[in-house]
């Protein structure tokens, strides 16, 4: 096996176990009563798509779907949350859909995104942020855009402007600065091999 390879291999089992720690505790998916939960899940999945690739990206994307359906079917405080899971949404087919399809997208487009900026914008850091940010947009958008359409019968809609501020503003602002902390060095780190 190639060096890259098993950096890739080891850099993929340490963001899987990362996600794994954040999803059994309280620190990946912050319950809010009533509301859809607020996560972290993501920022393992964008700094995964933006150091390694879009492949690796799309791995942890998959991982941050079964976790999020798995984390809906164990422990859903709302309607809204059960809605990520298959066994308790009453729409299984729509549950898993929204649960896979936009993390994967999320991990595959964060790598496109930050590939495409580094080339136009002179600082990594900025390339970074500006990819963090882009991606965790679309995530919160595809996300809650599922929720929106595939759940009509859900109290979703009254609130959804709510969500998306809440939700989709604390998610990015996390995104951005861990991101940024985290993807720097070890762009530097992997490239100087």
């Amino acid at each position: 096996m190639h060096k890259t390879d098993t950096r890739k291999l080891t850099q993929l089992a340490l963001l899987i176990a990362i996600q794994l720690i954040l999803s059994f505790t309280p620190l990946g998916f912050i319950i809010l009563p009533g509301m859809v939960s607020i996560t972290i899940m993501h920022i393992p999945v964008i700094v995964g798509g933006i150091v390694m690739g879009p492949m690796y990206g799309g791995i942890l994307g998959l991982v941050f779907g079964l976790l999020s359906m798995y984390k809906a079917t164990t422990a859903a405080t709302s309607v809204v949350d059960q809605a990520f899971s298959p066994f308790l949404s009453g729409a299984p087919v729509q549950s898993i859909i929204m649960c896979i399809v936009p993390r994967i997208l999320l991990g595959v487009v964060a790598a496109l995104v930050f590939r495409l900026l580094e080339k136009r914008i002179k600082s990594r850091g900025l390339a970074i942020a500006v990819s963090a940010a882009i991606v965790s947009i679309m995530h919160t958008v595809l996300v809650l855009g599922c929720l929106w359409a595939l759940f009509d019968s859900l109290p979703l809609k009254s609130v959804f402007l709510t969500l998306v501020t809440l939700n989709g503003f604390s998610e990015i602002a996390v995104a951005v600065l861990v991101a940024v902390g985290v993807c720097r060095p070890l762009l530097r780190l992997t490239r100087r091999e």
